[in-house]
């Protein structure tokens, strides 16, 4: 499975997150158009769906606080 994420958590802190989810995903990250000024950064991950579904849980704990 591939998805497809926009972002503009900087990508030392998205590697930080991936390490930190303990998946086994391929993570490509590039420098996508700036959003009012802020950069942005697209993430496609590749692997399990379970694996992604955990990354992404694990990145939306990461940045509410929890």
């Amino acid at each position: 499975m591939i998805k497809e994420i926009l972002t503009a958590i900087p990508p030392n802190e998205l590697m930080e997150i991936l390490k930190k989810a303990n998946v086994n995903l391929n993570a490509l990250i590039e420098e996508s158009e700036p959003f009012h000024g802020m950069p942005r950064w697209k993430v496609t991950l590749e692997g399990s769906e379970e694996e992604i579904e955990k990354f992404m849980e694990v990145l939306r704990l990461a940045r509410a606080g929890g």
